[in-house]
């Protein structure tokens, strides 16, 4: 703990990313839930690596490539049937991201718009299970902060939802890594 107080404070001066840097940014999250009883379980891990180019001072256009699982298993979901269920989410698309500020702790407003592919697999106990797919659209805004540890690395939490699912809205909070890549 000592040490990354330390690093906040005292570490080296950087550059902050201009006109023509490349940034590879890895975000994500991880969520698990359940009751006590083990009656209900549900898992859900997230993952979205972008690459972004710095078209001028502090703004940036790249790609983002989501991927999202989620696992559920409902015991007794009816009587003496068991429910597993597995939902696979990607999605791919332009992103845009708007730096605030100069200096170490940079927020940041991001847009992102694309396709997103999703199949699902239903199991009931004793049975052979269904799955199905479909294609959607998503506009996923999101406000975030990035700590430039150095000229190279940043830490940065985001949080932000999808506009085109109106009757299941999520706030997605994600942690990640930003890496300048070159010079």
């Amino acid at each position: 703990m000592l040490l990354l107080a330390a690093a906040l404070c005292a570490g080296p001066l950087f550059a902050q990313p201009g006109k023509g840097d490349w940034i590879a940014s890895l975000n994500g999250s991880f969520s698990a839930a359940g009751v006590k009883s083990d009656s209900y379980r549900f898992h859900n891990l997230q993952i979205k690596p972008e690459l972004l180019k710095m078209l001028k001072h502090n703004v940036a256009l790249g790609m983002v490539l989501g991927i999202d699982h989620t696992m559920i298993w409902r015991k007794d979901f009816q009587p003496e049937v068991d429910l597993r269920t597995h939902d696979l989410h990607l999605q791919f698309g332009p992103v845009v991201r708007k730096y605030f500020g100069k200096g170490r702790l940079m927020p940041y407003a991001e847009l992102s718009a694309g396709v997103e592919y999703s199949m699902n697999f239903s199991k009931f106990s004793g049975e052979s299970g269904s799955t199905y797919s479909s294609a959607d659209a998503f506009i996923r805004p999101a406000l975030g902060l990035s700590y430039w540890m150095n000229d190279k690395v940043s830490f940065n939490i985001s949080a932000g939802t999808d506009l085109l699912k109106p009757r299941y809205r999520e706030l997605q909070i994600n942690l990640g890594i930003s890496v300048k890549l070159g010079k």
